[in-house]
């Protein structure tokens, strides 16, 4: 028994959803770049750094309409 869903897209409602959600989180994106790029690396906790990650990552899924899983 083997079923394909590789072909299939996310919806489009289900798609801008994840996309507005994801935004936030680019705004912490580049909150965090502006302060890598100033050098201030000690100031900047891991959970800011996989939460800019995620949100990544959700607008890569938003963009595509891929599914991961």
């Amino acid at each position: 028994m083997s079923i394909n869903n590789k072909s299939t897209k996310l919806p489009f409602n289900v798609r801008v959803l994840l996309g507005v959600f994801a935004i936030p989180s680019l705004f912490l994106a580049y909150m965090v770049a502006t302060m890598a790029i100033n050098g201030d690396y000690q100031k900047i906790d891991y959970f800011e750094w996989v939460y800019s990650l995620i949100g990544f990552l959700a607008a890569y899924i938003a963009l595509t309409g891929k599914r991961l899983f």
